[in-house]
């Protein structure tokens, strides 16, 4: 229903617009191709202003660039906008978790914005081919205020999400550390029981408030709730970081709950449990914090950091193109043929 009424209301502010929108120089509406809309005046100044500050470069996320020509269009149907996956699914989304730009950065767009994007695309989404949308082309503008919850309780839980950066690190490093510790106590026993227990102890009450942290913060950051398990969202990147992220707070919860216990009954197998749940604990918090890095800094960081070691070029590796086989060509020139017999 909330859809039906954007798109009546979309439609109706598109037709009071279109005799105003666009006009040259010499009074006309259309420019020479006989189009409303201009990318380069109407359309790119919406994407800069409330797209390009998540979707650019090799940080964009969901690994969707709104600087990239050729990405923007994989999601469009020219002349087609209810076709288009970027109009219909994405910025008129009745789904609060697929709409974009997220209400925590200024979402929806004004149904006037609307209205330009759906006229460019339905006269054909022409994005002309030396245009570049780009950080260097951002204006200055003021910062969009996110909306506030009303509760005390709300407010509460918004405000300690923007603690998950500045908090995370810390369990992460004591699950490491304690593993590391536990390795150490095999060749030294002396420091493998007392220090990988503190670590352990102090971790998991750390990674609870990370967690929860975390939680609150990705709707802040425009990932969307947790409780959705729907295709479109699993296919995210952030649902398998969270959930994974979880369960290692779960486990690290139950290990440190079974070291307590050894603690009062000195039995030895239990201290291994713990030992060996701490262990894992501590390969699973590294695969999620790569996994976090990624997300925050782009796939090609940790590449990077190789490249930057071996004396490498920083550009990402391209494939070369491999040179025709004999074959190759005597096959390429038969089809040639057939096609001009036709």
């Amino acid at each position: 229903m909330r859809s039906s009424y954007l798109t009546i209301a979309v439609l109706v502010i598109t037709a009071s617009l279109l005799p105003s929108i666009a006009r040259s120089q010499d009074g006309y509406a259309l420019d020479d191709e006989g189009r409303l809309v201009n990318f380069e005046r109407d359309i790119a100044p919406i994407f800069r202003e409330h797209c390009l500050e998540c979707h650019q470069g090799d940080e964009a996320k969901a690994d969707f660039r709104i600087d990239d020509r050729d990405n923007v269009l994989d999601y469009l149907e020219p002349e087609d906008s209810d076709s288009s996956s970027i109009y219909s699914d994405y910025l008129t989304a009745a789904d609060e978790d697929m709409l974009m730009p997220p209400r925590a950065h200024g979402g929806p767009l004004s149904a006037a914005d609307l209205s330009l994007v759906r006229v460019w695309i339905d006269e054909g989404a022409i994005w002309p081919e030396d245009f570049e949308l780009n950080v260097d082309a951002l204006d200055e503008k003021e910062t969009v205020a996110v909306a506030m919850p009303s509760s005390l309780v709300g407010r509460a839980w918004a405000a300690q999400g923007f603690l998950h950066p500045a908090t995370v690190h810390f369990p992460i490093a004591l699950l490491l550390l304690g593993g590391g510790f536990v390795v150490l106590g095999w060749k030294w026993p002396a420091v493998g029981t007392q220090i990988p227990l503190a670590c352990l102890l102090i971790g998991a009450l750390t990674s609870i408030a990370a967690t929860a942290m975390g939680w609150s913060f990705a709707v802040e950051r425009g990932y969307g709730s947790w409780d959705r398990f729907d295709e479109a969202m699993m296919e995210k990147e952030v649902f398998w970081h969270r959930w994974s992220a979880l369960i290692v707070t779960i486990l690290a919860t139950i290990f440190a709950i079974v070291a307590l216990v050894s603690l009062k009954n000195k039995s030895p197998k239990w201290t291994a449990t713990w030992k060996l749940g701490l262990l894992a604990c501590a390969a699973m918090v590294g695969a999620v914090g790569h996994q976090g890095g990624e997300m925050s800094y782009g796939k090609d960081f940790y590449p990077k950091a190789l490249r930057t070691l071996l004396g490498q070029s920083n550009e990402p590796a391209t494939e070369v193109e491999k040179p025709l086989t004999d074959e190759d060509e005597l096959t390429q020139s038969t089809m040639i043929e057939e096609v001009v017999a036709q």
